[in-house]
């Protein structure tokens, strides 16, 4: 926007703002924002309050950008401490790794749960590499491309050999997720 503003300089324009809380991220950023948009000619303008240069105006302006701005980082703040939570009792709250998907169990809320024919293409090829079946990641690849249930990367029906070093060689926290329940 700015980069457009600045190109039409010439141009009277007006940036109308619906609600303050969806303009920026903090009052640092809110300030240098007004700041371009004023050095480019051009101003906010709202239906729901009034920018202005007065004192009350900006006291009110920067009050509600500090709100906004708080209520973002308790926000951002809450989802934390839950998902924490959940990590504390058990739960994954991650993306659902490739042969698991998430599903409503009961009072626990989303679970993982196996994702078939996936979970078992993808326990077969974690197995054969750590039974030695497979050698090399190449190998692993060879197998997960040769089943057309798996979901592949690419168009050309490729997996990327990313992925399988993702969660062959460095599983992390994925370990054991692929056993059999």
């Amino acid at each position: 926007m700015l980069a457009y503003l600045a190109a039409h300089r010439k141009d009277q324009h007006v940036v109308i703002v619906d609600d303050i809380n969806r303009v920026l991220c903090s009052l640092d950023v809110h300030l240098l924002f007004r700041k371009k948009i004023s050095e480019l000619g051009t101003r906010f303008e709202s239906p729901t309050m009034k920018f202005g240069n007065s004192a009350d105006d900006r006291m009110v302006e920067m009050m509600l950008v500090n709100v906004a701005e708080y209520q973002r980082n308790k926000n951002a703040e809450q989802t934390r401490n839950r998902m924490w939570g959940r990590i504390m009792n058990g739960y994954w709250v991650f993306q659902a790794p490739r042969g698991y998907k998430y599903e409503k169990v009961g009072p626990h809320g989303k679970l993982l749960v196996r994702d078939k024919p996936i979970a078992s293409i993808m326990q077969a090829a974690l197995e054969g590499y750590a039974n030695g079946t497979y050698q090399t990641l190449t190998e692993v690849k060879r197998y997960l491309e040769s089943k057309p249930d798996f979901p592949k990367d690419t168009k050309q029906g490729e997996v990327r050999i990313q992925r399988i070093r993702e969660r062959v060689v460095d599983p992390g926290s994925l370990r054991g997720l692929y056993r059999t329940p």
